[in-house]
């Protein structure tokens, strides 16, 4: 069985009051975003990785250098963004079964 990952970045971080954004910050040297990756990448059964972000983040996403992960732009809800993913993986017409996950929580 193989699944498609969403990691969902996009939000705004307002209760966090800092000027990166929580998918941004980092512990041990790497963001909460790669982290993230890193460990989804553990399963095999996780066949592709999607990121959605933030438009106000596409310079800190793109600077991640985020390898065989696909960046999907973010709306303004959530549920908004995760409809752009599930849109993208749609039109993918390979991709049956979808694991979706908040990237501000990275110890799944």
């Amino acid at each position: 069985m193989s699944f498609s990952l969403i990691i969902l970045a996009a939000g705004n971080s307002h209760r966090f009051r800092s000027k990166v954004s929580k998918p941004y910050q980092k512990i041990a040297g790497k963001s909460l975003i790669e982290i993230n990756v890193i460990k989804a990448r553990k399963f095999n059964q996780i066949k592709k990785i999607m990121v959605v972000y933030n438009k106000k983040d596409i310079k800190r996403i793109k600077s991640l250098k985020l390898k065989n992960v696909q960046l999907i732009k973010g709306g303004e809800t959530r549920q908004q963004s995760t409809f752009n993913a599930l849109k993208y993986l749609n039109s993918q017409k390979s991709i049956s079964k979808v694991l979706i996950h908040d990237a501000a929580r990275p110890n799944f």
